[in-house]
């Protein structure tokens, strides 16, 4: 997925909605982005934290919203590897990216 579908995606939730990423079954907040060239692959990896608070959609689509990361493909960076990002699923507690 890059990070023009997610925007898109994004875009059909309520705003106020918290945002997670799921890392080995359990919910973690988002604590950076950084983008990397990778085999001359654009990624924009998604570094996760287990304390503070989850950002809400519109805080996630403002710091994602970079003309320069729009074509990157999204990754998930978890304790022993790196894993794309699919998408997103609908929880009780807002929005679980994985």
């Amino acid at each position: 997925m890059r990070v023009l579908d997610l925007l898109q995606l994004l875009s059909d939730h309520n705003k106020n909605t918290p945002v997670r990423v799921k890392i080995a079954g359990a919910l973690q907040n988002l604590a950076t982005f950084e983008l990397q060239i990778v085999d001359e692959q654009r990624q924009l990896w998604i570094h996760s934290q287990l304390t503070g608070k989850p950002l809400k959609v519109w805080e996630v689509m403002l710091l994602l919203d970079k003309p320069e990361w729009r074509q990157a493909y999204v990754y998930v960076i978890e304790p022993d590897d790196i894993r794309p990002l699919f998408g997103f699923q609908e929880i009780t507690s807002g929005l679980a990216l994985n």
